[in-house]
């Protein structure tokens, strides 16, 4: 049995502001990410520990934290792990650490997305 955020997160316009989005991820097992197409470029998947917090300054969070390197996630129509999204559909990612970061590819322009959307769930 698992329970899920009671909102679907749409993030499709500050993605497409921004090429990148950041999710603070505490407390979840698992987050899809759904990509409506047309998906022009790519959307990496990436996850961090480290919040970017400086000792006794602040607390850091997911658009502070540093060192996003590469996670896998599920592609949901073919059970194949991917770090990259190249088109639509649903891909699950198990959480193992403490943000989220969707980067667009190219980074400065065009990866665009129709939509993008992201769903919470915590095992019970």
């Amino acid at each position: 049995m698992a329970i899920g955020k009671p909102i679907l997160r749409d993030l499709t316009t500050p993605f497409n502001s921004v090429y990148q989005i950041y999710s603070d991820m505490s407390g979840w097992d698992r987050c899809t990410i759904q990509v409506v197409g047309p998906l022009s470029g790519r959307i990496n998947i990436m996850g961090t520990n480290d919040s970017g917090a400086h000792q006794q300054n602040t607390y850091g969070n997911a658009m502070l934290a540093i060192n996003y390197t590469p996670i896998l996630a599920k592609d949901l129509s073919t059970g194949s792990m991917v770090n990259a999204i190249y088109g639509a559909g649903l891909f699950e990612v198990d959480i193992n650490a403490q943000f989220l970061k969707l980067q667009g590819s190219p980074a400065s322009a065009g990866t665009n997305v129709y939509r993008i959307l992201l769903f919470n769930q915590k095992n019970l």
